[in-house]
């Protein structure tokens, strides 16, 4: 019978073969990346109500949700210093979900096209006796020590709002959830952190809804080689440079965000602006596109290609042709 020592390696050695098979199976996305919003994205994000039993929860979520919606790409958001004082100012509604109304004026107020809002109406915190492993042999654990484990889930309710009608254009009920294990003896500092880190789950779920939306997005790079990998391309030797001997210029276009059956147009443009060649696509969610572009007997000079997608300009890619 195989040792323990020649089981371990049997199984890092399938452990590897699995990962080699993984790889062999993902496809690199190109490096560049274009996000357009369909609708115009100045976004405020309004004081969340709570009428959970945990206090400030509701800020924490609201603070949450205004830092992952400042660094997602497509998204302005109104300075919050500047939003409180003006809701103070105006005797406006400071927190929770507001009405039509009081919506549109703060939208007429501020210059943003949508609200975000919400109200957090559950947090509930767990105990669970567990034991946790203080030392390993082998692989197996010999000796294990009582532990608790300190749970937390936060439940919301996030709105969408149109800040010109006050019309809720979309709502869903977001959850965030967080625990730590913690040795029987040894301090537990508390359900804060645990909540903090559930609000984050929750603003990544606002952030989503947001872009999900109202953006599109897609990947898109320029190569001088392109094959074909599974339902998908790989380019080679990414590059803004290109010799009219070298064949052609590759682009690759893999459609990560989109409506279904969208219409999608790529242009080659001269020196001069001109269109050279332009081509008419429907695609769909998850397509990967290769596009070529001809260089034989190209003059020198800038060129440069551009995709638009259901009339919206996703991006424009210039690139230089060399004798």
């Amino acid at each position: 019978m195989p040792n323990d020592s020649t089981t371990i390696l049997v199984a890092l050695a399938i452990g590897a073969l699995l990962l080699v098979g993984l790889f062999a199976l993902v496809i690199p996305e190109p490096a560049e990346r274009a996000v357009v919003a369909t609708d115009r994205l100045d976004v405020a994000v309004l004081g969340f109500g709570n009428s959970s039993a945990w206090p400030s929860v509701g800020e924490t979520v609201r603070a949450r949700c205004e830092t992952r919606l400042v660094n997602t790409p497509g998204i302005n958001v109104f300075s919050r210093t500047r939003l409180d004082a003006l809701l103070t100012e105006q005797r406006l509604g400071e927190a929770g979900l507001i009405d039509q109304a009081t919506a549109a004026r703060i939208g007429s107020l501020i210059g943003v096209n949508k609200l975000v809002t919400g109200s957090v109406y559950s947090v509930q915190t767990a105990l669970e006796e567990t034991t946790v492993c203080e030392e390993w042999s082998d692989g197996d654990c010999i000796a294990s020590v009582p532990a608790t484990l300190h749970s937390v889930r936060v439940l919301a309710q996030v709105e969408v709002l149109n800040a010109h009608t006050g019309q809720i254009e979309r709502a869903v009920d977001a959850a965030g959830s967080d625990g730590l294990l913690v040795k029987q003896g040894t301090l537990f500092s508390g359900f804060d952190p645990l909540v903090a880190v559930a609000a984050d789950q929750i603003a990544d779920q606002v952030a989503s809804l947001l872009t999900g939306a109202y953006t599109r997005e897609l990947r898109y790079d320029l190569y001088h080689a392109v094959r074909p990998k599974r339902h998908g391309f790989v380019g080679s030797d990414a590059s803004r440079r290109f010799s009219s001997t070298a064949g052609a210029a590759q682009l690759v276009v893999h459609f990560t965000r989109i409506d279904e059956h969208t219409a999608f147009s790529v242009r080659w443009l001269g020196p001069d602006g001109q269109i050279l060649e332009q081509t008419e696509d429907i695609v769909s969610p998850g397509d990967w596109r290769n596009y070529t572009f001809d260089l034989s007997d190209r003059s020198p000079g800038r060129y440069e290609v551009t995709g638009t997608l259901a009339e919206l300009a996703m991006f424009r890619a210039p690139f230089a042709v060399t004798p």
